[in-house]
């Protein structure tokens, strides 16, 4: 296989690969994303492949390998000339050889009935975040149109600018207030339980949700991040609760389409009384989000490994661009408990669906939580978002 030099990794790249530095072998598939995507009417399995092939040519992330440097314990990464698209059996539970071959692979399978094909696609999350996935898909599509989009940025580019003159400041910056965070957070002993999955359907409409946070002069990431941080406290009987936010670090023109990893974790601080009301304390950590998302690039490889509870994960899924009306009827809710997957990773971590209802899906594996506890948890979200969506009528 052609390839060309071998490049440092992005900061993004970076936590991706430490996260897998410490993960049990059996459990290296975990960071595998499985999707589908559909096909127009009248689309051949030829189209399809020569798109994706396409794909592959335009964003080097679905060519490059990651190998060892000459450092110790340091990883280069490679990208590969030409685009090898591997067409195989898609399993999403096979982990990838990352020094051997491209984080993707793709089956192209027109469904037994008849119609147009459709593409199975598993990549492995340093190959593409969950932002790069969408933008992997609109590209694959213009691509089948016959679309042919300008270059797209290159990983290895914003590589070499995270470790230039200019980006020294930022980094340093970023690792002396993560520093500063994890000091003052509680220090509570790690203590791992059984994993537990739940998905609490809210009920509550996109509009309303959207509607009450406007009421509370916040973002609706910051409105469900509020939420979260005043169930937890109200259900350990903790005030002081470590936070963590999954920074897209995006916001710069020159990355917004770049198909890498590009997710990094932050932490904040958030001070909550159970029994208060919530506009304070959402105006509270509307401003720690905002700081703590100014430090969302940093050298994970710089940061001292913690001896204590992580504290709690959140992840905010935003309504789809595309995104038609929705209901503004809110309806009975219900918690649903889900198949355990993904030991790895945060002890408490939630991802909140915003789009056309209110989602929570939870997973823990911390010790002194069962299905009950879970389940009183996603309830206690579940009455206070519904309580800022009645005082915001």
């Amino acid at each position: 296989m052609r390839s060309q030099g071998g490049y440092p990794l992005t900061m993004g790249q970076l936590s991706m690969w430490r996260a897998l530095s410490v993960r049990p072998p059996e459990q290296l598939w975990e960071s595998n994303q499985d999707l589908t995507w559909s096909t127009p009417t009248g689309t051949t399995e030829e189209q399809v492949r020569h798109a994706l092939t396409a794909l592959a040519v335009r964003h080097e992330s679905l060519r490059t390998v990651y190998r060892p440097a000459d450092e110790p314990g340091a990883v280069r990464q490679v990208v590969l000339r030409d685009p090898l698209v591997p067409f195989d059996e898609a399993s999403a539970r096979e982990p990838f050889d990352l020094a051997a071959q491209p984080a993707w692979r793709a089956r192209v399978r027109t469904p037994d009935g008849g119609g147009s094909p459709q593409v199975h696609l598993v990549i492995h999350h340093i190959a593409a975040d969950g932002a790069a996935t969408r933008i992997l898909e609109s590209d694959f599509h213009g691509l089948l149109r016959g679309e042919r989009p300008a270059a797209a940025p290159a990983p290895r580019e914003l590589a070499e600018r995270q470790r230039g003159n200019a980006f020294r400041t930022r980094l340093a910056a970023a690792g002396e207030y993560r520093q500063r965070i994890v000091a003052a957070a509680p220090r509570l002993p790690v203590s791992r339980g059984p994993l537990v999955r739940a998905r609490a359907h809210t009920g509550i409409p996109y509009d309303a949700v959207r509607h009450a946070a406007r009421n509370l002069r916040v973002t609706l990431p910051t409105l469900l991040l509020t939420v979260y941080a005043q169930a937890l406290a109200a259900t350990t009987g903790r005030t002081d609760q470590l936070l963590w936010q999954l920074a897209a670090n995006r916001l710069d023109p020159a990355v917004r389409r770049l198909v890498s990893s590009m997710t990094q974790w932050v932490p904040m601080l958030a001070a909550c009384d159970p029994d208060g009301p919530l506009r304070p304390l959402a105006r509270e950590i509307n401003v720690a989000a905002v700081r703590a998302m100014q430090h969302g690039v940093y050298d994970p490889f710089a940061v001292a490994p913690m001896d204590f509870d992580h504290g709690s994960f959140f992840t905010f899924i935003p309504a789809p661009a595309d995104a038609g009306p929705a209901s503004s009827e809110v309806v009975p809710g219900r918690v649903e408990f889900l198949p355990p997957r993904a030991y790895s990773g945060a002890s408490f971590y939630l991802m909140a669906w915003v789009h056309p209802h209110v989602q929570l899906t939870v997973r823990v594996m911390r010790d002194g939580y069962g299905r009950a506890e879970v389940e009183r948890f996603l309830t206690t979200m579940t009455d206070l978002l519904l309580r800022a969506v009645k005082d915001a009528a």
